[in-house]
């Protein structure tokens, strides 16, 4: 089975950032509507989503945490954050 197309190249939307929260100690995905609290390693994936491929950004995880067999749980955090509108949804390369 393949991937997704609409999660080949991961980004967050224009409108949309990633911050650690000092004062509350937490990462998040701010935008206009609100604030998305990440646990760290939804951080971790958010963090490696810059313009890289899909395979590369769970390569990336797999190698820095020393773990196999991510790629599941990474695309079904990348499709909630896709149905929720925070992602890209133009994928051209």
């Amino acid at each position: 089975m393949s991937d997704p197309a609409h999660l080949a190249r991961p980004q967050l939307v224009a409108f949309a950032r990633y911050r650690w929260d000092r004062i509350r100690e937490q990462h998040q995905i701010v935008y206009p509507e609100g604030v998305l609290v990440l646990n760290p390693t939804g951080a971790e994936i958010v963090k490696r989503m810059d313009g890289r491929d899909l395979d590369a950004l769970v390569n990336d995880l797999e190698t820095t945490f020393q773990g196999t067999g991510i790629k599941p749980d990474v695309l079904e955090f990348l499709e909630g954050l896709y149905n929720h509108g925070l992602l890209k949804r133009d994928h051209t390369t």
